[in-house]
């Protein structure tokens, strides 16, 4: 499962990130590679997803469509991908960086909601995609920050040589103090330490990013993780089944060249 639940009283928020409806067609357009629409295979997990785990609502953590600037050949898609989970279930967008005019192609779809995009705080988690700075008091009063933006994957090699590469889901923690003074210049009220957790993309064509490429990545880019303090010993990997892989620390170790 590339995503999560988050049980919350009488809700079960299903959690998902990075769907990236229309991939396919930058796939074509730009690298001359024809492969079918996998928006049917992504809506047929969504709802089998929904139904498994008796979800309420289905929340993308941005990124649900992918083209850009302006989704020229896939917006009918993305209407489709939304309409046809939003018969089943709510949904609520965050938009992401790849969200432009989300607003205007979700209009008129009835179950659909467009947060925000510096997120949203339900209960004591912060839900965003990652790519802009959430607001203060938020993440002020979040226990946990739910994320997506980064794709992250684990890359796997045995000693011939053979590897595999997979989606991968983060846990971190990190200081909330050190957190806000590099984002807002100050630290924040409550001084707790904050756990944040990276989802995979949901996309079933998009593996993503080997998580130790991830810190010197997040460095240079535009992502909320770029202002975390980046322990190796505090960043725990997990396939998404949540089979733990081991700390960023151990991968580093076992797979150092």
């Amino acid at each position: 499962m590339r995503g999560l639940v988050l049980s919350l009283r009488r809700e079960r928020l299903l959690l998902l990130a990075d769907t990236h409806v229309g991939y396919e067609v930058e796939l074509r357009r730009v690298k001359g590679v024809n492969v079918m629409s996998q928006t049917r295979r992504l809506v047929e997990k969504v709802l089998e997803l929904v139904e498994m785990h008796n979800a309420t609502s289905v929340v993308v953590l941005g990124d649900v469509k992918h083209e850009l600037p302006v989704p020229r050949e896939s917006a009918e898609e993305v209407r489709a991908f939304l309409s046809t989970v939003a018969k089943r279930v709510p949904m609520l967008l965050i938009p992401g960086n790849h969200d432009s005019i989300l607003q205007e192609i979700a209009s008129g779809i009835g179950g659909v909601e467009v947060a925000p995009t510096r997120g949203v705080l339900v209960d004591r988690f912060l839900l965003i995609h990652g790519h802009v700075k959430p607001a203060k008091q938020d993440l002020e009063k979040a226990d946990v920050v739910i994320m997506g933006h980064t794709h992250p994957a684990v890359v796997i090699r045995d000693d011939i040589g053979y590897a595999v590469k997979e989606p991968a889901v983060l846990k971190i923690r990190t200081s909330r103090t050190k957190m806000c003074r590099a984002l807002y210049g100050e630290p924040c009220k409550r001084r707790a330490q904050l756990k944040i957790v990276v989802l995979p993309a949901s996309h079933p064509l998009i593996t993503g990013v080997d998580v130790r490429e991830i810190p010197q990545m997040a460095s240079e880019g535009r992502t909320l993780l770029k202002y975390i303090e980046w322990k190796p010993e505090d960043v725990e990997i997990y396939l998404p089944d949540m089979t733990f892989i081991g700390t960023l620390a151990d991968l580093q170790s076992a797979f150092s060249p």
